[in-house]
């Protein structure tokens, strides 16, 4: 038994013991070198995997051994490892997830450390057994860590199973925690809260239709403009005492930005290098930032852009004024 069989076989043992899998549903698959994946075999149980139940197949989805079945959603699984960068998948059901997409879009994680982790986890309708038109879910995947189909289940993906599993496990912690939060009525400081949050991104739209070059100057002073004319990015600033520069670098072509903030508010803006803190990407991800594709704590967590210079716990002080000023940023059009 090679260390990824046996992988795969614990990964599914401790699936069905956090009951995120119940009887034969799920499966879980990863890369065996460049041309070949591991998956589970059709109908086996995750929580009691043997070794016959693991199936190795070839880029079209075909058993290297004849007499072996490969899991149904095998064409799930293939259309991500062609679509994203995951090494592994875990594609499961569990029970707080089902019944949470049965009635909402999306879910907006609670906590800050699943807001980090997770961000928004958009619901993909679904209207088959099986996942025969993976095509959303592949999208929804480039951007995020995992995704939710409706009245299905899950897909995580990650370098290896466990980053998959803890995923999985996070996500469906994270609904139950919403369970408990929608049955308590939000009262006092707590409704004000929510009616503010609300609010916030309600008046997040820009209203000019005008897009800008990715980066170019008009594009930053259009950022610049947009976070100190708004009352609740100069409120949270104000309130966390927004003082540091950040450096916004653009890898290829070679662009750099550094904002200043004093005291909430957005004092200069110039094509330098030097700031505190400096988040760096390419473009395919800066215009997911800006888009809205993806949000920009995110995207750094996973990897996407990289904090080149300082740290991110010592940025997540500010996370208020800074989660407030890209939610402005993202409402206004890139091209």
């Amino acid at each position: 038994m090679t260390p990824l069989e046996r992988e795969m076989i614990r990964w599914g043992k401790l699936l069905f013991e956090r009951r995120l899998i119940s009887g034969w549903g799920g499966n879980l698959s990863c890369r065996v070198g460049k041309k070949e994946f591991l998956i589970t075999g059709r109908h086996t149980p995750l929580g009691f995997l043997t070794l016959k139940d693991l199936v190795r197949i070839d880029p079209q989805g075909k058993p290297i051994k004849k007499n072996r079945r490969a899991s149904s959603e095998t064409p799930l699984h293939l259309a991500v490892y062609n679509g994203t960068d995951a090494q592994a998948i875990v594609h499961v059901h569990p029970p707080m997830v089902l019944a949470f997409s049965l009635t909402h879009d999306s879910f907006v994680p609670v906590s800050f450390e699943e807001k980090y982790t997770i961000g928004e986890v958009p619901i993909i309708p679904q209207d088959t057994p099986t996942v025969t038109k993976p095509d959303q879910v592949v999208e929804a995947l480039k951007y995020r860590p995992v995704v939710i189909i409706k009245g299905h289940g899950t897909v995580a993906i990650g370098k290896d199973l466990q980053e998959a599993f803890l995923l999985t496990d996070l996500l469906e912690e994270a609904v139950h925690c919403q369970f408990f939060k929608e049955s308590v009525p939000a009262t006092g400081v707590a409704a004000a809260q929510v009616s503010q949050a609300q609010d916030g991104k309600a008046t997040a739209a820009h209203p000019g239709t005008k897009s800008y070059a990715l980066f170019s100057h008009e594009h930053m002073t259009a950022l610049m403009e947009s976070a100190n004319h708004d009352p609740q990015f100069r409120n949270h600033g104000a309130q966390t005492n927004l003082s540091t520069s950040l450096t916004l670098h653009l890898e290829d072509p070679d662009t750099s930005w550094t904002v200043k903030f004093v005291a909430g508010e957005i004092t200069e803006l110039a094509p330098k290098v030097d700031g505190e803190f400096m988040i760096s990407g390419k473009e395919e991800w800066w215009k997911a930032v800006f888009s809205n594709r993806i949000d920009a704590f995110l995207a750094t967590q996973q990897g996407k852009l990289q904090l080149k210079r300082g740290e991110l716990a010592q940025l997540s002080r500010w996370y208020q004024p800074f989660h407030r000023a890209f939610s402005l940023w993202q409402a206004i059009p890139v091209r």
